[in-house]
């Protein structure tokens, strides 16, 4: 449904900056009327205005000619169609009669709102007003997936891991699932380092990071740690099914050619596991991990350059120390 535009604004009142009036649009206003509203006023955003009269977020002059020039990939029209709650990540809804209300009602007199713009360079991130904060997603998300990031493995970083875990934990336990947790561990890193200097060091983390992804499933989560600590968050596996991952990783690493100056560097890894199968409404996430954390102290203990698995049980008891590796495996 097509709404008419009101044309109110709001004169924005920034701190070092004089008093500007800045559209305000309807939440359900097209984008063909939206790309009028930039050619009438001298913006590069509007404010976007909810059914109930509360301010709803930002649309930026880019965010449209972003929304144009997608859609156009695919269908030269469609773009036409979309509203402007489209492009924010939101999702309202607004009768006919509330939407024929808003656009019929009579033009009112701007009002003042303070605000403060929070910026990246140009680009205007978002509105601090007195009693919302309107943000940009399109320049957001870009910033929001850095931060989740780990910048040498491209791999989520630990503040990541540990929010997805939770998550995947709740979700196993709603559904039933089994959840299993490798804990991977570059052996001798430091030695690596100490020989090789740390710009060798990072490589090595880069081709490791690039063996879990490549070796585990594409919907695990694989996730750096810390240092040169791993972890990755298997849903659905039994106990069994996890040695399969556990050896491909160790003969993935057994078989990478890692050379500097010419000389072969070997990597090895150390993993530890664990797989809860029920009972995960009686335990926590960090149950599992320390279990998975026990079973990697005992490979290292034990050599390193090995693995063990252990199944938890829903009282907090565990089960034998599985050794596993590309070899027969043998219990202990």
């Amino acid at each position: 449904m097509q709404s008419r535009i009101s044309g109110s604004a709001c004169q924005l009142r920034e701190t070092g900056a004089e008093p500007g009036q800045v559209p305000i649009v309807p939440m359900g206003t097209v984008l063909v009327d939206l790309a009028q509203v930039f050619a009438r006023h001298e913006t590069q955003h509007v404010l976007v205005q909810e059914a109930a009269g509360g301010l709803l977020g930002i649309v930026s002059a880019d965010d449209l000619r972003n929304a144009m020039r997608t859609a156009a990939e695919t269908d030269l029209t469609a773009w036409h169609h979309r509203t402007v709650e489209s492009l924010i990540s939101v999702t309202l809804e607004m009768d006919e009669s509330e939407s024929s209300e808003c656009a019929s009602a009579p033009r009112k007199r701007a009002s003042e709102l303070d605000c403060v713009s929070i910026r990246d360079g140009a680009d205007l991130l978002a509105l601090m007003t007195n009693e919302d904060v309107l943000l940009s997603w399109n320049r957001l998300e870009p910033a929001l997936a850095r931060a989740a990031t780990d910048a040498l493995t491209s791999l989520p970083n630990r503040a990541h891991f540990e929010r997805r875990f939770q998550e995947e934990w709740q979700r196993a336990s709603r559904l039933g699932l089994t959840l299993g947790l490798l804990i991977i561990d570059v052996d001798h890193f430091k030695q690596i380092n100490d020989t090789f200097g740390h710009l060798r060091g990072d490589m090595v983390l880069a081709a490791v990071a690039q063996c879990c992804q490549k070796q585990l499933r594409s919907y695990d989560l694989v996730a750096r740690f810390a240092g040169d600590e791993f972890v990755a968050v298997t849903c659905g596996c039994s106990v069994e099914d996890i040695d399969l991952p556990i050896r491909r990783l160790q003969e993935s690493m057994r078989s990478l050619d890692l050379q500097f100056n010419g000389e072969h560097v070997t990597a090895s890894l150390s993993i530890g596991a664990s797989v809860v199968c029920s009972g995960l409404d009686r335990l926590t996430a960090d149950d599992l991990l320390e279990s998975a954390d026990q079973c990697l102290y005992k490979a290292k203990r034990g050599g390193r350059n090995r693995a063990y698995r252990v199944e938890l049980f829903g009282d907090g008891t565990s089960g034998t120390h599985t050794r596993v590796d590309a070899v027969p495996q043998s219990i202990e």
